[in-house]
């Protein structure tokens, strides 16, 4: 799909600097993905954490497994 990304002259410049003879729209792509994967990564992690915070508040596993999940540690 194509669209339009509005950047600065600056910010264009500096890219087409560093990335000599590369491709503009590559480099936006890769950027792009590379972010969402942190999105998605941070999401991710605060959904785990808030799990084990709630985990650790109301314990969701019978008392009777406790023994069993703590055997031999």
């Amino acid at each position: 799909m194509r669209t339009t990304v509005v950047l600065p002259d600056e910010v264009v410049d500096e890219v087409r600097r560093q990335i000599g003879g590369g491709s503009l729209s590559g480099f936006v792509r890769e950027a792009v993905q590379h972010r969402l994967q942190q999105i998605k990564r941070r999401t991710l992690e605060q959904a785990m954490e808030a799990g084990y915070r709630a985990e650790a508040k109301a314990p969701s596993l019978d008392d009777a497994w406790t023994a069993i999940e703590t055997e031999g540690l």
